[in-house]
């Protein structure tokens, strides 16, 4: 079996054939992460990549998810979508540092 990141970079896309190698080859993880490519809700702040869940955003820094998934022992979908958008180049970017909860009032500017 082709692993699906090497058919992502002979494609060079997020089509139909890359989907389905990502479906292939992850199950229901490879579905979330190539639809959250798609549906463009991965961010890259200055301090983190975020993802925008199903249900809360999950910052991302390298193979680190803030999601519950590591409580259980278990690989999320978002680091891969952070992966996946990171090879095509499929995310959106901000100058801004990555608040949770909106902007701290109290936190100095970063610049």
């Amino acid at each position: 079996m082709i692993h699906p990141f090497q058919i992502l970079k002979t494609e060079g896309e997020l089509n139909d054939v890359v989907r389905t190698a990502f479906i292939d080859a992850y199950g229901k993880r490879g579905l979330e992460a190539v639809d959250a490519v798609r549906e463009k809700r991965v961010k890259k702040y200055r301090d983190y990549f975020v993802v925008v869940g199903n249900t809360d955003e999950y910052f991302v820094e390298g193979s680190f998810c803030s999601c519950n998934a590591l409580l259980y022992g278990k690989e999320c979908w978002h680091t891969l979508a952070v992966q996946i958008a990171v090879e095509l180049g499929m995310y959106e970017t901000y100058n801004l540092w990555y608040y949770k909860n909106g902007v701290d009032e109290d936190e100095p500017e970063y610049e």
